[in-house]
């Protein structure tokens, strides 16, 4: 079971000792042909490839991928522009309420005001409920809390954030 397969086929009789030795001879060969073409290619230089000229319409979906991506480009910076001009404009005018508000926890008297279909309300004082009534104040919101601020901030954060909530007492009714 140790005999090769040529010492095998040789005792079998199906081939010649010389056409084993062709063989080896042919993959020898072979085999040095190949490591010489291989070292040929590694230290031959490299050729310089001939560009072709671009197609029109390949230059033309280059044009259009560059133009979609300055596009892109510009769109995000408008986007985030946007962003950072909103977070200053919401940061102003919270410090505004912050600085401004005027609740009390004294206020023991329930002050109900509608915003679109619901019914809301803030505890105020007997002074407060008077001035609101007045129109000396107005109503908005911080964080999810109700604030009183004087009636010129409410209309000073109007005027920066138009989108920000804020209940001003309509007087031009008489």
């Amino acid at each position: 079971m140790a005999n090769s397969l040529r010492d095998q086929l040789l005792q079998a009789g199906l081939v010649s000792e010389e056409q084993i030795n062709k063989a080896e001879n042919e993959k020898k060969r072979r085999k040095t042909h190949a490591q010489n073409s291989k070292n040929k290619r590694a230290h031959s230089p490299k050729k310089q490839k001939k560009k072709t000229p671009t197609s029109d319409l390949a230059h033309f979906y280059q044009q259009r991928t560059q133009l979609e991506r300055k596009e892109k480009q510009e769109a995000n910076r408008h986007k985030q522009e946007a962003a950072r001009l909103k977070k200053e404009r919401r940061q102003k005018v919270g410090q505004l309420i912050k600085t401004h508000a005027l609740n009390s926890d004294e206020g023991n008297i329930r002050y109900n005001f509608v915003i679109g279909t619901h019914i809301k309300y803030l505890f105020v004082t007997e002074q407060q409920q008077q001035q609101l009534s007045d129109g000396k104040l107005a109503i908005t919101f911080l964080g999810g809390k109700k604030c009183l601020i004087p009636h010129a901030i409410g209309e000073e954060i109007k005027t920066i954030d138009p989108d920000k909530m804020v209940i001003l007492a309509d007087t031009s009714t008489t």
